[in-house]
């Protein structure tokens, strides 16, 4: 039985197959890629993959976009298949219509890449891939999330059926942070929620609830400071607490504070397979990045951290 081959392996038989044949010097340049695409997919196919040729015409894509406008591809799927940001990159066209996303739903704004995707690998930085967008100023300032998708919304849902941004003076879910800090030793930390979420994240037809909290005075580490993302659920009839992150601070430092501090920038399916995914924005003291964090069947898990730091 042949091996089946790894994704850098695929990778490398894509750069391959883009160099100029006698056959493809024939065609127009904006026509080579249409042979190049299904042919990737295909070695998708060989290497055990379920994706078929048919998966060219089904194809989401997704781009964080940082307050200061700066790009991250986090990746996506063709015909529900998950791919990662390496592959996904391959599929970028300069016409393709990205809709920028927010908590508050789709936007109306329409973006197009500008230039090849970049990969960045350096010592300051996670390897990621960026992919600039046709972002005007005012489009600028703030976490949010470009979408392309080739059936317009059709096929598989971007967003939750429903999301409610709640009071974050909430007694219910203050109670159930402050247990939770109680069972991390921390006693006394103060309860300050930044975001509550209610949202279907799995599609079950039951809410979940997103609890982002954070205390930290952004200076030096103190005790009792923590940043902590928890997805609250019920399961069996039971309220289920899930950590998503969890960082907490036990004993003064005289270093700067590390915590993550997050935003929860939008909830969207990525990849078309009919669930959610958490997309945050986070700072620390040395740098900034996204975390894609999925929660099928709310097993929490991060695959993906691009970002800078010094």
């Amino acid at each position: 039985m042949k091996k089946k081959q790894s994704l850098s392996q695929l990778a490398q038989h894509w750069k391959t197959l883009q160099r100029p044949s006698w056959f493809t010097k024939r065609l127009p340049e904006h026509r080579r890629k249409h042979v190049f695409l299904p042919v990737l997919l295909n070695l998708l196919l060989l290497s055990g993959s379920s994706l078929s040729f048919a998966a060219t015409d089904k194809t989401r894509i997704a781009i964080a976009v940082d307050p200061e406008g700066q790009s991250c591809v986090l990746g996506g799927g063709v015909d529900g298949k998950p791919l990662n940001a390496d592959l996904i990159s391959k599929l970028l066209k300069p016409k393709q219509d990205f809709r920028l996303y927010t908590l508050r739903g789709r936007q109306d704004t329409i973006l197009w890449p500008i230039g090849p995707p970049k990969n960045i690998d350096n010592n300051t930085c996670n390897p990621h891939i960026r992919q600039p967008l046709s972002l005007m100023a005012s489009e600028i300032g703030k976490a949010q999330l470009a979408i392309y998708d080739s059936e317009g919304n059709k096929r598989i849902a971007v967003l939750p059926k429903t999301l409610e941004i709640m009071d974050t003076e909430n007694e219910e879910y203050s109670k159930v942070l402050d247990t939770f800090l109680k069972g991390q030793k921390l006693d006394n930390a103060p309860v300050k929620i930044q975001q509550l979420i209610r949202t279907d994240l799995d599609g079950d037809g039951k809410p979940e609830i997103i609890i982002n909290a954070i205390n930290t005075a952004r200076a030096m580490d103190r005790k009792g400071e923590y940043s902590i993302v928890l997805v609250v659920s019920e399961k069996q009839g039971e309220q289920v607490v899930e950590a998503v992150q969890k960082e907490v601070t036990l004993e003064d430092s005289d270093l700067p504070v590390v915590l993550w501090e997050n935003t929860i920038a939008a909830i969207a399916d990525i990849d078309a397979d009919g669930t959610m995914e958490i997309i945050m924005f986070g700072q620390f003291f040395h740098g900034q990045g996204w975390d894609l964090v999925s929660n099928k069947n709310l097993t929490s898990e991060r695959p993906v951290l691009c970002g800078c730091g010094g």
